[in-house]
């Protein structure tokens, strides 16, 4: 039955117990028998090549049924535990060296590196078992904590110089790395730190977490599952807590970029844990002002946000995961550009339950300042008849009655009813609503009128950015209708212009 797993011969009919094999490219090298084979309803006798005669001693059973993969490599290596018949494990280790399908397993590698730690052996003898166990974990499987710590204990007790060859062997594996997630490349960073606090001399922690930092570019898919964003945020956030005293700011700006890196596959949960990251990351005050991470986030978020589900907005807002949203929506007007903030702008004023819970979360959550900035930033910049705009859900609609068409202000007119003085209030640049709306490009004729005629006196206050009242700034935008409103709220401003063309006339007259 062993024999069986180990050599497939069960798409082959076979006459007289004969046994036939393939090599790899299953180009047979020497004719070395025949048997019937059927093919449909007809028989035939074909003749088949075979690369070697198996002949079997009893002896070597143990040998042979490894052959049969990581199975039966983890039944003989119980065996060799429970009775501790180190000869066996001198007998498998060959097999295991030599043969990529008889590999060991985690539980294996893991419970012999364990016999031996407890072995009266000599130092050298188990130097030389103990690396040529770990060497021999599959490729198909990863270290997990209970036998990276083995190691780690093997280390403490036999030494770095004597077993790191072994362990780069395992670390640098390229067939274990190869499409593996950010969690993977995650734990490895931790064994690294463990083994750096653990032994004596730091046991070449840093060089592997510089590997896997490093790996971590260079392997790990961008691509991420939203379970797995969650998980690699708290793995980030846990280590940097319990290896306070090591500088991780490089680990910390790989995971950044590959984040950002993966922004194209990532929704919306994704983005509010990537929030989540920021803001701890930035309440530890240990790595910088994260100015260029903050930007790529800004512009990440804005761009995702044309892909996010209505539904899950709205969710969103109202459930446990309200601050988040609100505080991406801070990090957007603080370090984005205009073009992020027409893309959010854009998403923002889609329907109309979902702009009113939107507006109120910003008040509730972050107070008048940020509901504000993003007037000015986001929404003054169009009007909800716009293309990408749902307008019938902004539409009034009542029994037996003619369906009430929206105006294009009226967003901004429900964020004066909240918040009745923000017409008034200047921002950190000394701007009013009104000057960026006229100084939108996009903005329409109604928006900019519904701002002015919250506060009128607007429109006889220089902008401190540029030093051109509102009707001016409207005017540089093509926007003449509203230049002409604004100006005929105060005809007396073009007197202060009048001024200096009479001081150039007076000068061309006298000459």
């Amino acid at each position: 039955s062993w024999l069986t797993k180990t050599i497939d011969f069960s798409s082959i009919e076979h006459d007289d117990g004969m046994l036939l094999a393939f090599d790899h490219d299953d180009e047979c090298v020497s004719n070395w028998g025949a048997c019937k084979s059927r093919s449909g309803a007809y028989a035939s006798k074909q003749t088949y090549m075979a690369t070697f005669l198996l002949s079997y001693d009893p002896a070597f059973e143990m040998e042979l049924k490894c052959l049969g993969g990581c199975e039966e490599v983890a039944e003989v290596c119980k065996k060799i535990v429970v009775t501790r018949d180190y000869e066996l494990l001198d007998r498998l280790l060959p097999v295991v060296e030599a043969k990529e399908k008889s590999k060991f397993d985690v539980k294996s590698c893991q419970i012999l590196l364990q016999m031996l730690m407890k072995s009266r052996k000599n130092t050298a003898s188990r130097v030389a078992l103990v690396s040529k166990i770990i060497a021999g974990l599959s490729s198909s499987v990863e270290p997990d904590e209970l036998l990276f710590d083995t190691i780690i204990e093997a280390v403490e007790k036999l030494g770095h110089d004597k077993l790191g060859d072994a362990i780069e062997v395992l670390l640098n594996d390229v067939v274990r790395k190869r499409t593996k997630d950010i969690g993977f490349f995650l734990k490895r960073m931790e064994f690294a730190l463990k083994l750096n606090k653990r032994v004596e001399g730091g046991g070449g922690g840093l060089n592997y977490l510089e590997a896997a930092t490093n790996d971590l570019s260079s392997y790990a898919p961008i691509k991420l599952k939203n379970s797995a964003c969650a998980a690699a945020v708290s793995t980030i956030l846990d280590m940097i807590s319990t290896y306070n005293e090591t500088d991780l700011s490089n680990v910390v700006e790989a995971c950044l970029n590959f984040f950002h890196r993966g922004t194209a596959h990532q929704f919306l949960q994704t983005m509010m844990d990537r929030t989540h990251l920021l803001e701890q990351l930035l309440a530890m005050n240990k790595f910088g002002s994260l100015q260029s991470s903050l930007v790529e986030f800004a512009a990440d978020f804005a761009r995702r946000s044309a892909n996010f589900y209505r539904n899950d907005v709205k969710a969103t807002l109202e459930g446990e995961r309200k601050d988040m949203f609100i505080q991406a929506a801070a990090f957007l007007i603080e370090f984005g550009t205009q073009n992020d903030f027409d893309r959010f702008g854009k998403l923002s004023i889609k329907s109309v339950d979902l702009f009113s819970v939107f507006i109120n979360a910003v008040l509730d959550t972050s107070g008048q300042e940020l509901l504000r900035d993003i007037l000015n930033k986001c929404l003054l910049q169009y009007s909800i008849t716009d293309v990408d705009t749902s307008i019938s859900s902004w539409t009034v609609k009542k029994p037996d009655e003619p369906d009430i068409l929206p105006t294009p202000s009226l967003h901004v007119k429900k964020v004066f009813e909240l918040y009745p003085n923000v017409v008034q209030t200047v921002d950190k640049d000394k701007r009013l609503p009104l000057h960026y709306a006229a100084d939108s490009s996009t903005a329409s004729f109604e928006v900019v009128m519904e701002v002015f005629k919250a506060y009128k006196h607007a429109a006889s206050i220089r902008d401190p950015m540029t030093g051109l009242f509102p009707f001016q700034l409207a005017a540089s935008n093509d926007n003449v209708e509203s230049s002409f409103s604004l100006l005929l709220a105060n005809p007396n401003l073009v007197s202060s212009g009048i001024k200096v063309s009479e001081r150039k006339r007076k000068r061309s007259s006298s000459a």
